[in-house]
């Protein structure tokens, strides 16, 4: 049922971002064309960032509970360690918060104490994950537990991987800002010198007053439209996969990539497109 809802919500605003965009373009472009470039981007906004948000928000709990994950086992081993055993020392830290993993150590709390047992517990866990680490280290306490292995050092062992893991991501999303920032740079001398083109270049070598160029060399005539459609579809390419990559190198991740390319693209679409505009006013 809440998923369905999710959808619904989805639809609207999809649908709602797509109708503003259609008005623009029939409508209000023709009546205040200087604002029509910003109307785009608004009814693009609307179409695209509540879905992703939606999206995005999924992948940041699903990090939330990776990062929770490894106190929980580090928790879980202190218990142990302590003298409790393993269903009290669950007992003792489902009182902990957890945030986003909270509910799923209650969960396997209850069970346990239900009598369910505790391997197949935590199969059922690992299979709501949407985790690599947390599985792969389910998957090893599973086998320990099975063979009959002290479970305290193999949780101490595991807890000290997903630490280590944790602290080369940190370290490398602290290399590469520098990298994020001349990505950021090389989009905007991209943008610039596509309203350079747009502004002088393409104006100058067919002239502000005709509608089209290489007439007089008797070439096929080309609409200065066409050069300005296909300048936007560059720069929306050019932000796309620039975004992607920026979120690959910040956070290993082409999803949290996507928020870059939306910023990317908006900014670039938004300035070349008010640029155009004040062209036209002008001249």
């Amino acid at each position: 049922m809440k998923i369905g809802k999710t959808i619904i919500h989805e639809a609207i605003f999809i649908a709602v971002g797509i109708l503003i965009i259609v008005l623009n373009v029939t409508i209000i472009s023709q009546v205040v064309p200087f604002i029509a470039p910003l109307i785009n981007v608004l009814g693009a906004m609307i179409a695209i960032v509540p879905p992703f948000l939606i999206f995005y928000g999924k992948y940041r709990m699903n990090k939330e509970i990776e990062e929770q994950f490894i106190i929980f086992i580090t928790d879980l081993t202190q218990a142990i360690d302590s003298g409790m055993t393993l269903p009290i020392a669950l007992k003792h830290s489902a009182k902990k918060d957890y945030r986003s993993l909270t509910p799923y150590v209650r969960e396997i709390n209850s069970k346990v104490d239900w009598g369910i047992p505790f391997e197949k517990t935590l199969k059922l866990f690992a299979k709501k994950m949407q985790s690599s680490p947390i599985k792969r280290s389910v998957s090893t306490i599973i086998e320990t537990y099975k063979v009959g292995g002290k479970i305290s050092d193999t949780l101490k062992a595991i807890g000290q991987s997903l630490i280590e893991i944790n602290k080369i991501k940190q370290e490398r999303s602290a290399s590469v800002q520098s990298q994020i920032v001349t990505s950021y740079l090389i989009f905007f001398i991209f943008i610039f010198i596509l309203v350079i083109l747009k502004t002088f270049l393409i104006p100058a070598l067919g002239g502000m007053n005709t509608p089209t160029m290489g007439e007089m060399e008797g070439n096929p005539s080309v609409p200065i439209e066409v050069y300005t459609q296909a300048f936007i579809n560059f720069i929306i390419v050019q932000g796309f996969f620039a975004g992607l990559a920026t979120g690959k190198m910040a956070e290993g991740s082409i999803i949290s990539g996507l928020k870059h390319s939306i910023v990317l693209i908006s900014i670039g679409y938004t300035i070349f497109s008010i640029f155009g505009q004040l062209q036209l006013s002008l001249f």
